[in-house]
């Protein structure tokens, strides 16, 4: 090997131990009287231990971003207002129906109109189960 440099793929091999043994002696001796393909060698060695390096380094895991899990958080309680508003939020109309039959007002539109919000609700709640 004393007559040619050095290629990319013999550096490598040699550092990584894969050179083909019957080359081993012929690239030492090369190496040693080359300045390029010392410097060469040396480049790729310090290339290995970088990489060994990395590869040693513990992986961190991400944790969730505290903001986003905020929002999600946020988000299910105005979820769970929304609902509970939907379930329990037409109470006025059947206390405004209950107050118009009191006054002596007719109390048949007031009666139909909290059946429709129960029809409203009734759908909803529905649409909510799935069914």
């Amino acid at each position: 090997m004393s007559g040619r440099h050095a290629t990319a793929a013999d550096l490598e091999s040699y550092v990584l131990g894969s050179l083909d043994p019957d080359r081993i002696d012929g690239f030492e001796a090369h190496c040693a009287e080359c300045d390029a393909c010392a410097a060469a060698l040396a480049g790729e060695a310090r290339l290995e231990v970088a990489f060994e390096q990395v590869a040693r380094r513990p992986v961190r895991v991400a944790s969730p971003r505290p903001l986003r899990a905020a929002a999600y958080g946020a988000a299910g309680l105005v979820a769970m207002a929304a609902a509970a508003v939907l379930w329990f939020g037409h109470s006025p109309a059947s206390a405004t129906a209950g107050a118009a039959a009191a006054a002596g007002e007719g109390a048949t539109p007031a009666a139909h109109h909290a059946m429709d919000d129960g029809a409203i609700l009734d759908a909803r709640n529905d649409a909510l189960d799935g069914g």
